[in-house]
């Protein structure tokens, strides 16, 4: 199984064009969404400047991430949109950071219907944390699979290339089955600690909960 990836894609639209591109960003989604391997995703306005629209959406590996991203479909979207996307930032989180997803931020709203839609957030914390993450989980790793290495009496006649395949072979699933879903669950809060982290999603929450209010608000003009 591959490790999921994450896209991020920060856009600063055309203030007169804004309801256009958050329509533009809806039907690309619902385009990955067709694709094989897509985990799902969503769209939101930036709460300080509502021609910024944030886009975030997961394949769950690498392959299939590249099928949606090689497509025609993809392409022709692209091309669409130019018109009112003056700026596109593309952030990927894969591989290590995985280990330190953060609680999924879920709100089902639909200001035009009254329908559902979700919205996910990941924030992964500051790197110094996860490579103290990474440390508590393998040092008692470390020193267990020396200790036990050490009574095996044809170690150190084995070739340092054979030894070094062998310790490889078995750490590296320990260390990502075992120790680090452990470690990361251990530390979940100091991990999550990260104020400019925790005021992102608070005000990612706030804008949709205030649309969500919206919506069930009758003869409120929408917007």
């Amino acid at each position: 199984m591959g490790t999921p990836v994450t896209v991020a894609v920060r856009r600063q639209t055309m203030p007169a064009r804004s309801g256009d591109a958050v329509a533009w960003v809806e039907e690309g989604l619902r385009l990955a969404r067709g694709f094989d391997g897509c985990l799902g995703g969503g769209v939101l306005r930036d709460s300080g400047d509502e021609n910024v629209l944030h886009a975030i959406y997961r394949f769950a590996d690498e392959a299939a991430l590249g099928g949606w991203e090689r497509s025609e479909q993809r392409r022709r979207w692209l091309e669409a949109g130019s018109p009112f996307v003056l700026d596109a930032r593309v952030q990927r989180r894969t591989g290590i950071e995985g280990w330190f997803d953060g609680p999924q931020l879920r709100r089902s709203f639909d200001a035009g219907t009254g329908g559902g839609r979700t919205v996910v957030v990941y924030s992964a914390p500051q790197r110094w944390k996860q490579a103290m993450a990474v440390w508590v989980g393998m040092y008692p790793v470390n020193v267990a699979s020396s200790w036990a290495i050490s009574m095996l009496p044809w170690w150190g006649d084995a070739p340092v290339l054979l030894r070094s395949a062998l310790a490889v072979t078995v750490l590296a699933p320990l260390m990502t089955f075992v120790m680090m879903p452990a470690v990361t669950r251990m530390l979940r809060p100091w991990l999550r600690r990260n104020p400019g982290a925790i005021r992102t999603e608070r005000s990612l929450l706030e804008a949709l909960d205030s649309r969500a209010a919206a919506a069930r608000r009758p003869g409120e003009a929408r917007r």
